[in-house]
C-alpha cells in the first residue's frame, strides 16, 4: 500500500493496533527516516497511549504498561545491537510473552530469535510517500 504522509502512517498504525493481540511480535523494517517510529506511535495510540513516543534507539527498549495502554507493549530498536547474544542480555532472545512487541530494525537479525507474527517493510519514495508491505504469519505457533 502507499502511505502518503506521516499522519497517514500514524492512522495505519492506529488501525493495525485493533488486530494485534498479546504475544504478537511485529517486525518493522526500513531505512533511517522511513517512518518506523511514527508507525509505532500510531499503534500505541490505538492501544490507548496518549503520550509522546520516542525512538528507543539509545535505550533499546521502551516499555508501556497498563493503565497507559490496553495491553503491555515493548517497543524495541535493534539498530545499535551488533550480536544476537546482546538480545539474551536484554531478555529479548525468547520474546513472545503476554505483551505486544514492536521491533524496529528487525531485519538486522532476521528470524534469528523470533519469527514475527507481522512483518512490515517500509520503502520511502522520492515524493515523500512510502510503500508499505505487510505480511502476517497466521500460524505463528513455532515461537
Amino acid at each position: 500500500m502507499i502511505i502518503p504522509t506521516d499522519e497517514d502512517m500514524r492512522a495505519f498504525g492506529h488501525s493495525l493496533s485493533k488486530d494485534l493481540k498479546r504475544s504478537d511480535w511485529v517486525a518493522i523494517n526500513g531505512p533511517l527516516g522511513a517512518g518506523k517510529t511514527v508507525l509505532c506511535a500510531g499503534i500505541l495510540a490505538g492501544l490507548g497511549y496518549e503520550g509522546e513516543v520516542a525512538s528507543p534507539s539509545y535505550a533499546i527498549v521502551h516499555s508501556y504498561e497498563p493503565p497507559d495502554v490496553l495491553v503491555a507493549v515493548a517497543h524495541v530498536d535493534l539498530y545499535r545491537i551488533d550480536y544476537t547474544d546482546e538480545l539474551d542480555e536484554l531478555g529479548l532472545a525468547n520474546e513472545r510473552s503476554e505483551r505486544i512487541t514492536l521491533v524496529e530494525w528487525a531485519e538486522r537479525f532476521g528470524s534469528a530469535y523470533v519469527v514475527p507474527s507481522h512483518k512490515i517493510d517500509i520503502a520511502p519514495q522520492a515524493d515523500g510517500s512510502r510503500i508499505l508491505t505487510l505480511k502476517m504469519d497466521i500460524d505463528d505457533t513455532g515461537n
